[in-house]
Protein backbone atom coordinates (compact mmCIF):
# COMPACT_ATOMS: atom_id res chain seq x y z
CA UNK A 1 0.00 0.00 0.00
CA UNK A 2 1.11 3.62 -0.74
CA UNK A 3 2.02 5.11 2.58
CA UNK A 4 0.49 8.17 1.41
CA UNK A 5 -2.45 6.05 2.67
CA UNK A 6 -1.49 5.54 6.21
CA UNK A 7 -1.37 9.23 7.01
CA UNK A 8 -5.15 8.93 8.66
CA UNK A 9 -5.27 10.93 11.76
CA UNK A 10 -7.25 8.92 14.76
CA UNK A 11 -10.46 11.02 13.36
CA UNK A 12 -9.90 8.16 10.13
CA UNK A 13 -9.24 11.01 7.61
CA UNK A 14 -6.44 12.02 5.34
CA UNK A 15 -4.66 15.34 6.52
CA UNK A 16 -4.68 15.81 2.54
CA UNK A 17 -8.53 15.48 2.62
CA UNK A 18 -9.27 17.02 6.11
CA UNK A 19 -6.96 20.00 5.28
CA UNK A 20 -9.19 20.27 1.88
CA UNK A 21 -12.44 19.92 3.99
CA UNK A 22 -11.59 22.34 6.84
CA UNK A 23 -8.64 24.34 5.93
CA UNK A 24 -4.97 23.70 7.17
CA UNK A 25 -5.34 25.17 9.97
CA UNK A 26 -7.87 22.51 11.64
CA UNK A 27 -4.56 20.32 11.40
CA UNK A 28 -2.33 19.01 14.10
CA UNK A 29 0.88 19.95 13.73
CA UNK A 30 2.00 16.35 13.67
CA UNK A 31 -0.57 15.95 10.68
CA UNK A 32 0.65 19.37 8.85
CA UNK A 33 4.28 17.83 8.94
CA UNK A 34 2.86 14.71 7.54
CA UNK A 35 1.34 16.38 4.26
CA UNK A 36 4.82 17.77 4.26
CA UNK A 37 6.89 14.55 3.98
CA UNK A 38 4.43 12.64 2.49
CA UNK A 39 5.41 9.30 3.95
CA UNK A 40 6.74 7.38 6.22
CA UNK A 41 9.70 4.78 6.50
CA UNK A 42 9.57 1.41 6.59
CA UNK A 43 7.73 -0.28 9.55
CA UNK A 44 6.72 3.57 10.25
CA UNK A 45 3.78 5.44 9.25
CA UNK A 46 4.86 9.32 8.00
CA UNK A 47 2.11 10.55 11.26
CA UNK A 48 4.09 8.57 13.35
CA UNK A 49 7.43 9.63 12.12
CA UNK A 50 6.02 13.34 12.33
CA UNK A 51 4.94 13.16 16.03
CA UNK A 52 9.09 11.61 16.73
CA UNK A 53 9.98 15.09 14.49
CA UNK A 54 8.11 16.99 16.97
CA UNK A 55 9.20 15.43 19.87
CA UNK A 56 12.81 15.78 19.19
CA UNK A 57 12.19 19.48 18.41
CA UNK A 58 10.63 20.35 21.67
CA UNK A 59 7.39 19.40 20.84
CA UNK A 60 6.19 22.73 18.51
CA UNK A 61 6.97 23.70 14.52
CA UNK A 62 9.00 26.77 16.50
CA UNK A 63 11.66 24.11 16.76
CA UNK A 64 12.32 23.47 12.98
CA UNK A 65 13.52 27.21 13.14
CA UNK A 66 16.51 26.25 15.20
CA UNK A 67 16.72 22.86 15.15
CA UNK A 68 20.26 21.74 13.20
CA UNK A 69 19.70 19.58 10.33
CA UNK A 70 22.38 17.19 11.06
CA UNK A 71 20.35 16.63 14.06
CA UNK A 72 16.83 15.84 11.91
CA UNK A 73 18.91 13.55 9.86
CA UNK A 74 19.47 11.68 12.56
CA UNK A 75 15.64 10.25 13.04
CA UNK A 76 14.90 7.24 11.48
CA UNK A 77 13.71 7.76 8.23
CA UNK A 78 14.94 11.19 7.75
CA UNK A 79 17.28 11.02 4.34
CA UNK A 80 18.65 14.13 2.60
CA UNK A 81 15.52 15.00 0.46
CA UNK A 82 13.38 14.98 4.38
CA UNK A 83 15.79 16.79 5.77
CA UNK A 84 16.04 19.61 3.58
CA UNK A 85 12.33 19.78 3.82
CA UNK A 86 12.13 19.90 7.08
CA UNK A 87 15.40 22.49 6.74
CA UNK A 88 13.71 24.87 4.19
CA UNK A 89 10.11 25.14 6.13
CA UNK A 90 12.14 26.03 9.44
CA UNK A 91 14.26 28.95 7.53
CA UNK A 92 10.54 29.97 5.38
CA UNK A 93 9.12 30.53 9.43
CA UNK A 94 12.04 32.26 10.50
CA UNK A 95 12.13 34.83 8.01
CA UNK A 96 8.47 35.15 8.15
CA UNK A 97 8.71 35.35 12.22
CA UNK A 98 11.80 38.13 11.25
CA UNK A 99 9.72 40.15 8.95
CA UNK A 100 6.57 40.92 11.12
CA UNK A 101 8.28 40.69 14.26
CA UNK A 102 8.49 44.86 13.79
CA UNK A 103 4.48 44.94 13.04
CA UNK A 104 3.05 43.07 15.81
CA UNK A 105 0.87 44.84 18.07
CA UNK A 106 2.14 45.87 21.48
CA UNK A 107 -0.27 44.54 24.80
CA UNK A 108 2.00 47.61 27.24
CA UNK A 109 -1.21 48.75 28.71
CA UNK A 110 -5.07 47.75 29.14
CA UNK A 111 -6.12 50.51 26.62
CA UNK A 112 -4.10 49.01 23.78
CA UNK A 113 -5.44 45.55 24.69
CA UNK A 114 -9.23 47.06 24.51
CA UNK A 115 -8.52 48.07 21.17
CA UNK A 116 -7.10 45.23 19.57
CA UNK A 117 -9.82 42.84 21.10
CA UNK A 118 -13.04 45.44 20.84
CA UNK A 119 -14.95 45.26 17.60
CA UNK A 120 -14.50 40.97 17.64
CA UNK A 121 -15.81 41.18 21.23
CA UNK A 122 -18.26 43.80 22.07
CA UNK A 123 -21.06 43.41 20.17
CA UNK A 124 -20.65 39.26 19.93
CA UNK A 125 -23.99 37.47 21.44
CA UNK A 126 -22.04 35.34 23.58
CA UNK A 127 -19.51 35.60 25.98
CA UNK A 128 -16.15 34.24 24.46
CA UNK A 129 -12.71 33.80 26.19
CA UNK A 130 -9.70 34.82 24.43
CA UNK A 131 -6.01 34.27 24.81
CA UNK A 132 -3.57 36.65 24.35
CA UNK A 133 -0.24 35.37 24.28
CA UNK A 134 2.99 37.79 24.49
CA UNK A 135 6.66 37.97 24.08
CA UNK A 136 9.32 39.26 26.06
CA UNK A 137 8.52 42.98 24.92
CA UNK A 138 4.65 42.07 25.27
CA UNK A 139 4.07 42.38 22.00
CA UNK A 140 1.18 39.93 20.82
CA UNK A 141 2.16 36.54 19.31
CA UNK A 142 -1.02 34.69 19.42
CA UNK A 143 -4.61 34.93 20.11
CA UNK A 144 -6.80 32.14 20.76
CA UNK A 145 -10.15 31.37 21.42
CA UNK A 146 -10.54 29.48 24.39
CA UNK A 147 -13.97 29.42 25.37
CA UNK A 148 -17.55 30.61 24.11
CA UNK A 149 -20.04 30.48 26.69
CA UNK A 150 -20.57 32.07 29.72
CA UNK A 151 -17.21 32.22 32.03
CA UNK A 152 -17.69 29.47 34.76
CA UNK A 153 -14.92 29.36 36.89
CA UNK A 154 -14.21 25.60 35.47
CA UNK A 155 -15.34 27.33 32.09
CA UNK A 156 -10.99 28.28 31.03
CA UNK A 157 -8.76 25.17 31.42
CA UNK A 158 -5.40 26.25 32.59
CA UNK A 159 -4.04 23.25 30.60
CA UNK A 160 -5.00 24.58 27.22
CA UNK A 161 -3.50 28.60 28.67
CA UNK A 162 -0.13 26.85 29.31
CA UNK A 163 -0.30 24.30 26.23
CA UNK A 164 -0.62 27.26 23.97
CA UNK A 165 1.80 29.67 25.68
CA UNK A 166 4.54 26.56 25.51
CA UNK A 167 3.76 26.36 22.35
CA UNK A 168 4.55 29.48 21.16
CA UNK A 169 7.18 30.19 23.72
CA UNK A 170 5.22 32.92 24.87
CA UNK A 171 6.81 35.13 27.96
CA UNK A 172 3.54 36.22 29.09
CA UNK A 173 -0.27 36.30 28.74
CA UNK A 174 -3.59 38.36 29.01
CA UNK A 175 -6.74 36.88 29.28
CA UNK A 176 -9.91 38.57 27.17
CA UNK A 177 -13.56 37.68 27.64
CA UNK A 178 -16.59 40.10 27.07
CA UNK A 179 -20.35 40.62 28.93
CA UNK A 180 -22.62 40.42 26.02
CA UNK A 181 -24.57 42.38 28.54
CA UNK A 182 -22.68 45.68 28.46
CA UNK A 183 -21.75 45.48 32.04
CA UNK A 184 -18.25 45.04 32.54
CA UNK A 185 -17.78 44.43 35.63
CA UNK A 186 -16.61 41.34 36.84
CA UNK A 187 -18.53 38.44 38.26
CA UNK A 188 -16.99 36.10 41.49
CA UNK A 189 -16.14 33.69 38.98
CA UNK A 190 -14.34 35.90 37.03
CA UNK A 191 -12.24 36.55 39.61
CA UNK A 192 -12.10 32.95 40.57
CA UNK A 193 -10.36 32.29 37.23
CA UNK A 194 -8.32 36.06 37.34
CA UNK A 195 -7.15 34.08 40.73
CA UNK A 196 -6.20 30.75 39.50
CA UNK A 197 -4.18 31.54 36.27
CA UNK A 198 -2.00 33.89 38.00
CA UNK A 199 -1.38 31.40 40.88
CA UNK A 200 -0.59 29.01 38.23
CA UNK A 201 1.38 31.62 35.59
CA UNK A 202 3.56 32.49 38.59
CA UNK A 203 4.87 29.12 39.25
CA UNK A 204 4.96 28.34 35.24
CA UNK A 205 7.30 31.47 34.64
CA UNK A 206 4.61 32.76 32.53
CA UNK A 207 3.20 35.62 34.61
CA UNK A 208 -0.71 36.33 33.84
CA UNK A 209 -0.20 40.27 33.44
CA UNK A 210 -4.02 41.16 32.63
CA UNK A 211 -7.42 40.11 32.46
CA UNK A 212 -9.47 42.40 30.37
CA UNK A 213 -13.62 42.62 30.13
CA UNK A 214 -14.77 44.39 27.53
CA UNK A 215 -18.52 45.46 27.92
CA UNK A 216 -19.88 48.46 25.68
CA UNK A 217 -18.97 50.53 26.27
CA UNK A 218 -15.98 49.86 27.77
CA UNK A 219 -13.78 47.77 29.40
CA UNK A 220 -12.64 46.66 33.01
CA UNK A 221 -9.19 45.88 33.89
CA UNK A 222 -8.06 43.53 36.64
CA UNK A 223 -4.74 45.19 36.78
CA UNK A 224 -5.65 48.73 36.41
CA UNK A 225 -7.95 48.27 39.53
CA UNK A 226 -5.67 45.97 41.28
CA UNK A 227 -7.06 43.35 41.94
CA UNK A 228 -3.51 41.66 40.27
CA UNK A 229 -0.40 41.23 42.28
CA UNK A 230 2.53 43.01 41.50
CA UNK A 231 5.07 41.30 40.42
CA UNK A 232 8.50 42.02 42.26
Amino acid sequence: MNDHRKMKSVTGMLPDDKALLYGAQVLTDAELLAVLLRNGSKGQSVLAMCEDILHEIGGSLAGLMTTPGNRLSELPGIGKVKQLQLVASGEISRRIWNSEKSTLPSMCNSKAVYETFREDLRFAGTEEVHLALLDIRCRLIRRVMLHRGTLRSSAVSPREVFAQALQCRAASFILVHNHPSGDCQPSGDDRRTTELLQELGESMQIPMLDHIIIGDPGYYSFKDNGELKTRE
